[in-house]
């Protein structure tokens, strides 16, 4: 996979912030955002499927992959929910993205259907990967327990591979083993291996209200929800349609919260389908 993506950065205020790009950048844009502790190369599979007719460019969350960590100021740590939508518009400002269309799953997608209700004429369609714009949310709640109580170092690969294989129970071996690899990076000689992430974007994360900017949305807008998640509920995810006029809703079988690493062949058809209707 390495040798088909090209890594490049931009600056946002004082941080530099990484991105892997796939694709001719003569094609339309679609921009990936990743969820809380995955990287940008979370979306590799997907990416170099998507790559013979879009520029995909999947962006390294500040605090995440090889983007910078920011320091903590007098404006706070660095980690507010605007910071990240900023980072958004920073990529598009940027990189002079002409109506990219958005994909992001869980954190990445709160951020990406914010960043579009605000932006309506700088993004062509949004694809919300499996979350919900509430403020509180029973599942999420029990996984930052978890996160806040594992330690950041892991004594091989093989157990970055247990962890993740504990979270997303139908991906292939060779998803998790990629995922593990490009999630964590080498500590020291002696097998460890340390997250791609800084420990403060767990304890700084915040999770505001989002269902008067989900209400707003002006743009074309699917939701995709794999049918074993219990982060987002059917019965939320179906409000969510029901609030959003014009709105769409696809829930599949073959995976929960991460479905597009799960079942990335129906994840690929699910946003080839959405896609096809913004032709009619």
């Amino acid at each position: 996979m390495s040798s088909e993506y090209q890594r490049r950065s931009f600056s946002n205020g004082n941080l530099d912030l990484s991105y892997v790009e796939w694709g001719s950048s003569e094609s339309p844009p679609m921009v990936l955002l990743h969820g809380l502790q995955d990287c940008a190369r979370s979306w590799d599979v997907f990416s170099r499927a998507m790559s013979g007719e879009y520029r995909v460019i999947s962006l390294d969350s500040r605090g995440h992959g090889c983007s910078d960590f920011p320091v903590s100021s007098g404006l706070g740590s660095g980690y507010r929910f605007v910071d990240y939508v900023s980072d958004i518009t920073a990529l598009i400002d940027n990189l002079g993205l002409e109506e990219p269309i958005l994909v992001g799953h869980s954190a990445g997608g709160r951020y990406a259907f914010s960043y579009a209700s605000l932006n309506p004429q700088n993004v062509r369609a949004l694809v919300v990967v499996d979350i919900d714009p509430d403020s509180v949310n029973q599942s999420s709640s029990g996984m930052f327990d978890r996160y806040m109580n594992e330690s950041d170092e892991w004594p091989s690969l093989d157990k970055v591979v247990e962890r993740i294989r504990s979270r997303q129970h139908a991906s292939s071996e060779t998803m998790l083993n990629h995922q593990a690899e490009v999630m964590t990076k080498p500590a020291g000689n002696e097998g460890i291996r340390v997250w791609r992430r800084d420990r403060r974007v767990i304890e700084d994360y915040e999770r505001p209200d989002l269902w008067k900017e989900w209400v707003s949305i002006a743009v074309p807008t699917v939701i995709i929800r794999g049918r074993q998640s219990d982060l987002l509920t059917h019965q939320t995810a179906v409000q969510m349609r029901e609030k959003l006029s014009g709105s769409l809703l696809a829930e599949l079988e073959g995976g929960g919260h991460w479905f597009y690493q799960e079942s990335p062949g129906a994840f690929e058809s699910t946003v080839r389908w959405f896609l096809s209707t913004l032709r009619n």
